[in-house]
């Protein structure tokens, strides 16, 4: 299988009217490391592309999850941001929802445990799914949190429904975007959710993107 998918169609509406916005060249993947016997890292193009339906923009290859994601290098409690962030977040969350023991709050691409942590320091059920195994498993090892080192999407959505695991919240922060199959991603998260539960993203905004001239070329 190769690394590297050419994207044709829209990943959310199926739409093949993709136009070109941005070329930024040949890029290494996100938090990769030189290799440890030397050389070069590997290159991938980075172009994005506009749905003329529905406007999304998305990048026009799709490097393939497995590659980026499942030894991943990136602990979000490196950040002391992060960490502060979500805590006030986690203190809200428990306050508006009523959160409690009996509570189940799902969060995909859990990374260390940064977030959970809070909601497991407050007495909540939580459950983590993040498919860097390394990370993953740092976080039930030196956190306590239970995590799958699973990928989300509708299988893995229908055996935590099948197994009583549904959630009264579904966390998923800074993750959208890096989705192949944006529908079975969505799909994934209402059959996991109990029906009176909620889901909560956070995502990148495109115009505070290029407004800030947020991207990093190290």
């Amino acid at each position: 299988m190769s690394l590297l998918t050419p994207v044709h169609a829209c990943r959310a509406c199926g739409q093949r009217t993709l136009a070109p916005v941005l070329a930024l060249g040949q890029t290494p993947l996100a938090n990769s490391l030189l290799p440890a016997e030397g050389g070069a890292s590997a290159l991938y193009p980075l172009d994005l592309v506009r749905c003329a339906t529905c406007g999304l923009v998305q990048i026009a290859q799709i490097v393939d999850p497995g590659a980026l994601f499942s030894d991943y290098v990136y602990f979000s409690s490196n950040s002391e941001t992060m960490l502060r962030h979500s805590e006030e977040f986690t203190r809200q969350l428990v306050e508006r929802e009523h959160l409690g023991p009996k509570s189940l709050v799902v969060e995909i691409a859990s990374n260390d445990g940064y977030l959970l942590q809070y909601l497991k320091g407050a007495g909540v059920g939580v459950l983590g799914i993040e498919p860097a195994v390394n990370i993953a498993e740092y976080a039930e090892r030196e956190k306590g949190i239970r995590t799958l080192a699973r990928f989300f999407g509708q299988d893995l959505a229908r055996e935590l429904a099948n197994d009583g695991c549904c959630a009264d919240v579904i966390l998923g922060n800074n993750v959208l975007a890096h989705v192949p199959d944006l529908n079975d991603f969505v799909a994934g998260m209402k059959l996991a959710l109990k029906p009176t539960g909620v889901i909560t993203m956070e995502f990148p905004h495109l115009m505070r993107l290029i407004e800030g001239n947020q991207f990093e070329d190290e």
